[in-house]
């Protein structure tokens, strides 16, 4: 019979801990203080027109593909970023760094950053950890959390996962105000005694078979689920609402009542950022309020979330920053 491990998998969920990708290994974030290094001298566009042409912040260019907006992520736990909502991750060379709204680069690409939930921006060895203005402030390396979430379809419990075994939301007693995502699954007893590579419901050494994912699922702080439906996909919640999958389609559901809120209808979503989402139709990407009401055109290339009115969005000339207000539906 396998030995219980303690249960610090609540601290480990990924409610909070999500984790740096690079070591498989945890152990603490270490951070530098009080003295800091100094920020890499931002740089400014290279190719960016002087005179941004009309409805342009950042006239568009080829040099850089925008990855990902910072406003997509909860903030981290290490790291202020109080200006997280005006940067996004660019690619360049094959390696990544942080650019803002304006087109200044903070990050250049050839420190080759990625996110973590807990340090926020981080180097690829995670030997270095980043304010927004590029100022290295610690180093990380915590590593990934081990547990996973299940959510058994049978029972209708929620169970988080630990080295083969299952420890019920109730014996974890984790320590939530907001609804989170897990897999929903079907656990059933397994036949025979058991053996050591098999999972057990702790409470009752149990051997039991877990299921292939079905899909993912929204649970509330409790451990109930909000309303019961599987979703082939589900995103953390931003401004109250779920961007969720159903029939291939993604849509927006409320985080508290669970009612749709924004239909199914889209090809691709990106999270609410002040009360803009942007989603690809079959025309293209644009951008639409909470209630699903266009708000710009929506024929962009692609498009990545909203702040303060700006957006890099991408058309046939590059990746540029859009004045959203100059591209009404």
């Amino acid at each position: 019979m396998k030995k219980v491990l303690s249960l610090c998998l609540a601290a480990a969920l990924a409610l909070s801990l999500a984790a740096c990708k690079n070591e498989p290994e945890s152990y603490p974030v270490e951070v530098v203080g009080p003295e800091r290094t100094s920020a890499p001298v931002p740089t400014a566009d290279p190719e960016a027109s002087a005179s941004p042409q009309p409805g342009w912040v950042v006239a568009p260019r080829t040099d850089i593909d925008i990855q990902k907006s910072l406003a997509d992520y909860a903030k981290p736990q290490v790291t202020q970023l109080a200006q997280q909502d005006q940067l996004a991750f660019f690619l360049q060379n094959d390696k990544i760094g942080v650019i803002d709204l304006d087109g200044t680069v903070r990050i250049p690409a050839e420190k080759d950053v990625h996110w973590c939930d807990v340090c926020g921006i981080t180097n690829s060895d995670e030997s270095e950890i980043y304010e927004q203005d590029g100022t290295v402030v610690g180093s990380g390396g915590h590593g990934l959390a081990s547990g996973t979430l299940y959510y058994d379809v049978n029972s209708k419990k929620v169970y988080a996962e630990d080295m083969g075994w299952l420890y019920s939301w109730e014996e974890i007693q984790a320590s939530t105000n907001q609804p989170f995502i897990a897999d929903a699954v079907s656990i059933t007893p397994k036949e025979g005694a058991g053996g050591p590579d098999d999972t057990y419901i702790s409470a009752t050494d149990t051997p039991v078979d877990v299921s292939e994912v079905q899909g993912k699922i929204i649970i509330m702080p409790d451990g109930t689920a909000l309303d019961g439906v599987v979703y082939e996909d589900v995103t953390s919640a931003s401004e109250g609402l779920f961007a969720a999958k159903m029939a291939g389609l993604w849509g927006f559901v409320n985080a508290t009542t669970g009612q749709q809120a924004v239909p199914f209808v889209y090809e691709a979503v990106r999270p609410f950022n002040e009360s803009l989402a942007a989603v690809k139709t079959a025309t293209g990407w644009g951008y639409i309020n909470t209630s699903g009401a266009e708000q710009t055109v929506m024929t962009f290339e692609n498009a990545q979330s909203a702040s303060g009115g700006k957006a890099w969005v991408k058309t046939a000339d590059g990746w540029g920053v859009a004045l959203l207000s100059d591209w009404k539906a």
